[in-house]
């Protein structure tokens, strides 16, 4: 019963190493392998019969054999143990030649006045491969410009590279261990701040702009991408990427003043052109009410209560006077609204028919005196979202750039219609004229670009128009596949 019990066990035993995921290698004394398992092939790729019988400098680098087989000797010769009873961390080498990263637990015993040595072997190269990428890690965090951080729920920083620790102005990460950061983001954005973590720890990803205020007192602009981390404890936090964006707001701000500049700049122009119209529009007005107040005082000196020519001729001028006053009040209207600064932040639905007649009663004078037909095939249902003054900007520019265009062109119209498909509505202006030049087209946008003579242009109208349109969310663009001249433009935001 015993035998038969022993018998068992020591199958058992064999099986468990054989098939264990460590190598298992068992070498006589004289440094022969004697045993050799399933993980000892997977990790060095000698089969168990190219491996049984050799010496065990097979599984070593070259220049290790010399320092192993002094080893051997010396312990066989004196019992001296260096490395037996021991792990080290050595480099092993595969049946093709390429070396791999071991940990070895080297034993032995004695048995019947024979000696053997039984190593252990793990394959440690995903753990030292993990070891390297920790380390670059550390290196590439360590190093970053970005400040890299990691908040838990409560706003609490956990850890913060150098960059950032320069940024917040803190000497140390000790002096700021545990320290909530929402006490330094400024009283603007803290609201804004604590839910941005809240939403982060929550299992999240984003992005935030804020304001921070230095333990020094700095005041900075910071751009923060952000994502969940789970701890080791399992609890959620905030692993963020943060830079200082302050230049860059500051640049933005300057160049959106800019803009502004510029397009105050051409409406400035663009009224300029048409003040002589203007002038004649309003004076002529004037003058027929001048001349009728004139009369009527002549008429009424003659008046007879029985004289129905005259007093229907009384009549005539009164309306006369009232249509002139409509007229010019309604020309006035619209150049008020043409020239107001255009309000992209609060953009309004507002009826298309609208928006265009704002720029034709403008314009209608000069184009009807360079004898040009102007044409609308527009669906008067259309509300569009947008700024009227600068909308009608837009179309004004076009209209005006037209008239220059079309001068000494003996066909000489205008048409502006609307197209609605695919959710998109298009306003399409196009002229008589025979096209723009593929060279041209690629630089009528840029700022200052004219083709006109100088002093006659600018070279800012259709540049603005297209910053204009796009703040208005909306596209601009010139049609080359038109046969004449024909620029577009794009809204998803309508109604009809």
């Amino acid at each position: 019963m015993y035998t038969t019990e022993k018998f068992v066990t020591k199958n058992r035993l064999l099986s468990v190493i054989e098939n264990t995921s460590d190598s298992i290698i068992v070498a006589n004394q004289k440094g022969e392998i004697i045993f050799w398992n399933k993980a000892s092939t997977k990790i060095f790729g000698f089969d168990p019969e190219e491996a049984l019988g050799k010496k065990l400098n097979i599984i070593m680098p070259e220049e290790m054999h010399s320092l192993h087989n002094a080893g051997m000797s010396r312990y066989m010769k004196t019992g001296e143990k260096k490395l037996i009873d021991q792990t080290v961390s050595i480099n092993g080498k595969k049946k093709d030649g390429s070396i791999v990263p071991i940990e070895l637990s080297l034993s032995s015993w004695k048995e019947e006045n024979k000696t053997f040595i039984c190593g252990i072997i793990r394959d440690v190269s995903n753990r030292k491969k993990n070891e390297r990428e920790i380390l670059d890690l550390r290196g590439i965090i360590s190093s970053s410009p970005s400040c890299l951080k990691l908040l838990n729920k409560n706003g609490e920083l956990l850890r913060m590279n150098s960059a950032g620790l320069s940024l917040i102005e803190a000497e140390n990460f000790a002096s700021v261990d545990r320290a909530n950061v929402y006490d330094i983001v400024h009283e603007e954005d803290r609201e804004a701040f604590i839910k941005f973590n809240k939403f982060i720890c929550a299992g999240n990803e984003g992005s935030l702009i804020f304001k921070i205020v230095g333990l020094g007192g700095t005041e900075r602009i910071m751009e923060s991408f952000a994502r969940s981390h789970k701890l080791e404890s399992g609890e959620a936090a905030h692993l963020a990427i943060t830079n200082e964006i302050t230049e860059r707001i500051k640049a933005e701000k300057e160049l959106l003043e800019k803009d502004q500049e510029l397009e105050e700049a051409k409406r400035l122009s663009v009224i300029g052109e048409f003040a002589a119209g203007i002038a004649h529009e309003v004076n002529n007005p004037l003058a027929i009410i001048h001349s009728r107040s004139q009369l009527l005082e002549l008429q009424f000196d003659q008046l007879e209560i029985k004289d129905e020519k005259k007093i229907e001729s009384i009549r005539n001028s009164l309306a006369t006077i009232k249509q002139t006053v409509i007229h010019t009040t309604d020309l006035i209207k619209n150049l008020k609204t043409f020239s107001s600064k255009a309000d992209f932040k609060n953009l309004e639905l507002i009826p298309l028919e609208e928006v265009i007649n704002t720029a034709l009663k403008i314009s209608q004078n000069r184009c009807s005196n360079a004898g040009i037909d102007i044409t609308l095939e527009i669906d008067s249902n259309i509300k569009v979202v947008c700024s009227n003054a600068g909308l009608s900007q837009v179309i004004l520019n076009l209209i005006i750039n037209a008239i220059d265009a079309l001068e000494g062109i003996e066909e000489r119209w205008i048409r502006i219609k609307t197209n609605v498909s695919d959710k998109r509505l298009q306003i399409i202006i196009t002229d008589s004229g025979n096209g723009i030049p593929d060279e041209v087209v690629k630089k009528i946008m840029h700022p200052f670009f004219s083709t006109k003579e100088p002093g006659k242009g600018t070279g800012l109208g259709l540049s603005i128009s297209l910053k204009s349109i796009e703040k208005m969310n909306g596209d601009f663009y010139y049609n080359p596949n038109s046969d004449n001249t024909e620029f577009i433009i794009e809204f998803k935001s309508f109604e009809v």
